[in-house]
């Protein structure tokens, strides 16, 4: 009986066993399938997400493609200066930027140049802020560059000019921004416009309240006919280059160029030097002259003068007379060997409004064996030219 029942159980446990393992199976296999539907579902999101995303950039680069084209189409007028091949009459950049005083430009064509200058500049920079990113068109951005660069080249030839014309180191900004300008500027110092054997310089001063013309040394002035010939170009120059220069950062500042304080004190300086010389120039008079004492004559003055006149007058035909003002020779050494030796003084010459002294110097070369050749004309000095009594 008891072996009969065991079996009994036995099997009933076993079928129970077997009838349960389909149920365990069928839920298994259902987690399964739910969670190959949640990620196919998720791929198709993804997928959804990802086209919308293309959808989007490709309906943004359509727009800025479209808007670029548009640019393109509007692009304002070349100027010759900023084509890279581009000459006014045959004549390059540079050639022009010397002439304009000589060249028959009017004002309103340059301003009409200025106009297209400040339109193609500005109209680049938008198109380089659009043409951005890894497919960017090349030709475009190289064609922007080249025309970039050759706009900065036409300001920096007129801000070398510009440093020729006028002194900008007396330009000044307080913390506040504002600028200031010294009462000096420098004007017909080395530059084309001073005429042959004239004073070495002319400056402007300003004295009661207006501007002058004066020396290099500040001494009050009187230009003669050809030097105010010169004067007169020099500022004409100044007033056509005001045409290019002034309120030109507002447009920098617009397009978010950078540029340099001494650039725009330079163009300031300009303005302002601008219509200072016209007032020297309405100013000039005999009645400006300041006149000085004679320089005094040096111990070498008696030993060297026959000879050093005679080189004066024949370096510069209107020398009347010379000081030689040192005491003894100002020998210059290359290492521990002499290379020449000089000695100082002015040439005098004369016009209607007294005597001129202009600052010289004579050397001699050094030959060897403690000995120097001739006496030679050795330049001019550092001083200024001045009237004297």
């Amino acid at each position: 009986m008891k072996t009969k029942t065991l079996k009994t159980l036995l099997v009933a446990a076993i079928t129970m066993a077997a009838m349960s393992m389909p149920s365990t199976a069928n839920a298994q296999l259902g987690g399964l399938v739910k969670k190959a539907k949640d990620k196919a579902k998720e791929k198709v999101e993804q997928v959804v997400d990802k086209k919308k995303e293309d959808v989007k950039k490709e309906a943004k680069k359509a727009k800025e493609d479209a808007k670029m084209k548009a640019l393109e189409t509007q692009r304002p007028t070349l100027p010759w200066v900023m084509d890279p091949n581009g000459t006014y009459n045959g004549i390059g950049m540079e050639e022009f930027v010397d002439r304009m005083v000589e060249m028959d430009i009017t004002e309103d064509g340059l301003k009409e140049l200025k106009s297209q200058l400040d339109a193609r500049f500005k109209h680049n920079h938008v198109l380089d802020k659009i043409n951005s990113g890894p497919d960017y068109d090349v030709k475009l951005w190289e064609s922007i560059q080249k025309e970039n660069e050759r706009y900065w080249q036409f300001y920096d030839k007129i801000g070398s000019w510009t440093s020729v014309l006028i002194n900008s180191t007396t330009v000044t900004e307080d913390e506040n921004g504002a600028v200031s300008v010294s009462t000096k500027g420098s004007l017909m110092t080395a530059n084309k416009y001073r005429a042959k054997g004239s004073v070495q310089g002319i400056i402007l001063v300003k004295r009661n309240g207006k501007y002058v013309f004066a020396s290099l040394g500040g001494q009050g002035s009187y230009l003669n006919d050809a030097d105010l010939e010169g004067a007169k170009k020099c500022a004409k120059q100044m007033h056509l280059f005001q045409i290019f220069t002034k309120d030109i950062h507002q447009l920098w500042d617009e397009v978010g160029e950078k540029y340099s304080n001494t650039q725009k004190y330079m163009y300031y300086n300009q303005n302002v030097y601008a219509n200072a010389a016209d007032q020297a120039i309405a100013q000039n008079s005999p009645e400006n002259i300041e006149y000085k004492a004679m320089p005094k004559a040096g111990a070498m003055h008696s030993k060297f003068k026959a000879e050093a006149l005679a080189i004066a007058k024949a370096e510069e035909p209107g020398v009347i007379d010379i000081i030689i003002t040192s005491n003894d020779w100002d020998v210059k050494m290359n290492g521990l060997v002499p290379e020449r030796r000089n000695i100082y003084g002015y040439y005098i010459t004369q016009d209607k409004n007294g005597k001129i002294c202009k600052d010289r110097m004579w050397t001699q070369k050094y030959q060897g064996d403690g000995k120097y050749g001739k006496l030679k004309a050795g330049g001019v000095g550092v001083s200024s030219d001045f009237y004297v009594k």
